[in-house]
């Protein structure tokens, strides 16, 4: 019999990636949200209502899951924007009510979306604070496997700010849903017992590269593809004067999971894309690249 997962937060932009890799990879799986599922995404399997505030929803959702990937949050940069209130009582009492129901089923296997925003920046970056600290005491009361996935930004976007933002604080749609199915895998088999990692991209430069891109990246970028400086002036890319980079090494210790996407990665799209006479300037991205061709 599969391995049945339930995804809250299915049918939002990270749980579409995030159900589909899930079901391709054997997985049985239970979609809740407050929202069916996009048509294409109906046949990956079961649909559950749930809204995370009310508890009999979430009960139903988890009932008889062997693990929860738990993707259902609001965030500060939704359009249109919601209310703090709708946000904390989304984040925390939504994970609160949520944990509580895996406890009753008694689920060893979990997966939290946070954030890099977490911290004390505003009130989404203090719900990922809560939602961490309620995961920890949940590990701790019930022995569960639980992984903390600290995504970076992969929200909708131009193409031409998506390449950008993966030199910044952006990870590719992709990426994020590898690292949540990973994750998945390592707590089920209990290679995770409380784990926390950041989910953001890996470009491979040299730290001389990295501490001053502005200067240096063009070069860099040229040698890996060329013909990038020409497109980085063509498209008037905004490149930023430092690249943001994490230590992902304990991600691939413990997940076995390494970021495939990054700027070089979008530079050759584009130079595909350029070739055939592409106009890329009202293309936009669901926060992954588009594959060309």
């Amino acid at each position: 019999m599969a391995t049945k997962v339930t995804i809250t937060g299915a049918a939002g932009n990270a749980g579409q990636a995030v159900g589909r890799l899930v079901a391709e990879a054997g997985f049985e799986v239970r979609m809740a949200d407050m929202v069916a599922p996009a048509p294409d995404l109906a046949s990956l399997g079961e649909f559950v209502r749930c809204d995370t505030r009310t508890p009999t929803d979430v009960r139903r959702a988890v009932a008889g899951a062997d693990a929860v990937v738990h993707l259902a949050a609001w965030h500060s940069a939704h359009r249109p924007p919601v209310s703090d209130a709708t946000i904390f009582a989304v984040n925390v009492d939504g994970t609160f009510n949520l944990l509580e129901a895996c406890r009753d089923e008694g689920i060893g296997s979990l997966v939290f979306a946070s954030s890099m925003a977490y911290g004390w920046s505003g009130v989404y970056a203090v719900t990922k604070v809560l939602g961490e600290e309620l995961c920890r005491a949940y590990h701790e009361m019930t022995d569960a496997s639980v992984a903390m996935l600290r995504y970076h930004e992969f929200i909708p976007a131009p193409y031409l700010e998506f390449g950008p933002r993966l030199l910044r604080n952006g990870v590719d749609r992709a990426d994020v849903a590898a690292a949540t199915l990973a994750a998945l895998r390592a707590t089920l088999d209990r290679s995770a017992g409380l784990f926390c990692t950041i989910v953001h991209t890996d470009h491979g430069m040299p730290p001389e590269v990295v501490a001053d891109f502005r200067r240096l990246g063009p070069g860099w970028c040229e040698e890996h593809v060329p013909g990038a400086r020409g497109l980085i002036e063509k498209y008037a890319l905004a490149l930023p004067e430092r690249v943001e980079q994490h230590d992902l090494t304990e991600a691939a210790r413990v997940l076995s999971w390494r970021p495939s996407v990054g700027f070089l990665d979008f530079l050759r799209d584009l130079k595909e894309r350029d070739a055939r006479g592409e106009d890329v300037s009202a293309l936009r991205v669901p926060g992954e690249l588009p594959r060309a061709g």
